[in-house]
């Protein structure tokens, strides 16, 4: 009996790995009565229904992997499943919002990869799914060679690719191959920002197994990016952790608490430094709140005068929220002031640490407040820029 669940399992773990391929539907039905809820199968399944042009069924079981997959914090697998059902499906009405949720659950401060995504508003990270190519590719192929123009930036869904800088291809093959990089999944590559520069590859990225990918032109990201700059702001973020550290992230850049972005009214209070000045009342908008703080942007009527000398000062927030017809207020401190230019209006955004939000406000505002769509879809998320924690 143990024996033959044993090869059972075995051949599961070779349909998934590659080494054993099921081209009849009747029998891939029969391995899926053993394993119903493993979503890597169910995908490989999707495949193959696609391949003999039952599409319908396809779409299906894509969208079962992807549910599957985002419930095992698999978000490349999760979002790669979905956009392979979009595909199938053609439909205006395209829905991840499981994926988006997800995202903001998980530890995605951990993997720079997941922390892009996460940051995004929902339709950004719609908008960047239907932008996405879906790429396998066997052992032993090229991706990039060294003195290829960077054109693309690749995330690493499954498999293993070598990273090859450019000098090693001048020594022999007995030679120190110590600086030989491995890519392997949620990892990324691909120098693709500033967006104005060319920049050529300095490595040759070949695989080492057979891969999934997710390739995002760069031409599709700037095209995107003028009617959402937030994913700029996160192309520049995500490119500048592979060129600190060898690639890794740097500590600066991870979150001490992970950050929302709801969106709902403020009204703040700042305090003056002495007794004889008057307080200070400002209007303005979320754009991201988290435990320790949030990012609030006044606009274009604070661009100059009153604000310019608020860091430091203490203020008092009163965060409405218009659902319930309830305000929240909260104590803190302005610890940054930030200008931005878009689309010709200036903004002035302020970071805000607090002193006391609990746990309970914070589900609070998350159940009732606005997340970030239609006109207020303008996110930043500057926080991390500048506030090391």
């Amino acid at each position: 009996m143990n024996e033959h669940i044993e090869k059972q399992d075995d051949i599961i773990t070779g349909i998934i790995a590659g080494s054993m391929k099921i081209d009849s539907i009747e029998e891939f039905k029969k391995i899926l009565e053993i394993s119903p809820d493993n979503p890597a199968l169910l995908k490989i399944y999707a495949d193959l229904l696609v391949q003999k042009n039952i599409f319908d069924e396809a779409a299906g079981n894509y969208k079962k992997a992807s549910t599957l997959f985002t419930e095992s914090g698999m978000m490349l697998k999760a979002m790669v499943s979905r956009i392979q059902e979009w595909n199938i499906i053609k439909s205006s009405g395209r829905e991840c919002r499981s994926i988006y949720f997800a995202l903001r659950e998980i530890k995605s401060e951990e993997i720079p990869v997941y922390d892009f995504f996460a940051r995004m508003t929902y339709p950004e990270l719609v908008v960047v799914m239907e932008e996405s190519e879906i790429i396998h590719l066997p052992a032993g192929a090229t991706v990039i060679e060294s003195g290829d123009e960077e054109n693309n930036i690749y995330f690493v869904v499954s498999g293993t690719l070598t990273e090859k800088p450019d000098y090693l291809s001048e020594r022999s093959e007995s030679g120190d191959d110590k600086s030989i990089e491995k890519l392997v999944e949620n990892q990324f590559f691909g120098n693709i920002y500033p967006y104005e520069e060319e920049r050529l590859s300095h490595s040759a990225i070949e695989t080492l197994t057979g891969v999934d990918l997710i390739k995002i032109a760069k031409s599709d990201l700037v095209r995107v990016c003028r009617k959402y700059p937030n994913i700029e702001f996160l192309i520049m973020e995500l490119c500048d952790t592979r060129s600190e550290s060898g690639g890794k992230r740097s500590s600066q850049m991870i979150r001490a608490t992970a950050r929302y972005q709801l969106q709902t009214k403020v009204t703040l209070k700042i305090f003056p430094d002495e007794d004889d000045q008057n307080l200070l009342i400002l209007n303005g908008f979320t754009d991201d709140i988290s435990l320790g703080g949030a990012c609030i942007r006044l606009g274009e009527k604070y661009w100059a005068g009153s604000s310019t000398d608020m860091v430091g000062k203490n203020v008092k927030i009163l965060i409405n929220i218009p659902k319930v017809s309830a305000d929240l207020n909260v104590l803190g401190k302005i610890v940054w002031r930030s200008e931005m230019s878009y689309e010709g209006r200036k903004t002035v955004l302020i970071g805000v640490e607090f002193r006391e939000l609990t746990g309970e406000d914070l589900e609070f505002l998350k159940k009732h407040s606005y997340i970030g769509e239609g006109e207020e879809e303008m996110i930043y998320s500057l926080w991390e820029s500048f506030v090391k924690k």
